[in-house]
């Protein structure tokens, strides 16, 4: 009897090891056909279009160009050290196997291989450049707004302060 319980524990927990690894395997498979990768690679050329133009915001004067130049280059190549594929794969694939079924992976899976699929990952990188771009004519307008009060804030906590 022993022998039978124990028969039966390995088979499910080989069949639980092999269901977790073809889920690994089926997300894995998800982030490179939605390439993912490119994506991220993506990302740090939109970033790095938002750093030059936080130049203009700050204010920054032709003969300070260099040192902001300089400084935004250290940013930007700090980032994309800390932030690469190598290191953000597998806590992707960690997140996906958290949040999503094998069925809704291979439903997914099945989207992206079809035709509207592929068709959106295409255009995905240029959807999310244009959004950007949004968001920076947004933020431009936004940040004298948060700069005014940050002004208001600490001229009301100053004033608190004085009280005491």
């Amino acid at each position: 009897m022993k022998k039978l319980v124990v028969v039966v524990i390995g088979v499910f927990l080989s069949f639980s090891a092999y269901s977790q690894d073809s889920k690994r395997e089926s997300v894995e498979e998800l982030l490179r056909v939605t390439n993912m990768e490119s994506m991220i690679d993506g990302m740090y050329g939109q970033m790095n279009q938002v750093f030059q133009g936080m130049g203009a915001q700050l204010g920054v004067k032709p003969d300070e160009q260099p040192i902001f130049d300089a400084y935004m280059k250290k940013v930007f190549s700090a980032m994309t050290e800390t932030m690469n594929w190598e290191k953000l794969k597998e806590p992707m694939i960690d997140i996906y196997l958290k949040h999503y079924t094998e069925k809704e992976v291979q439903d997914m899976l099945t989207f992206y291989h079809s035709e509207t699929g592929r068709s959106m990952v295409e255009k995905m990188p240029v959807v999310m450049a244009d959004s950007m771009k949004i968001s920076q004519g947004m933020m431009t307008s936004f940040l004298p707004k948060v700069q005014s009060m940050a002004h208001e804030l600490r001229t009301e906590l100053e004033n608190h302060r004085n009280k005491k």
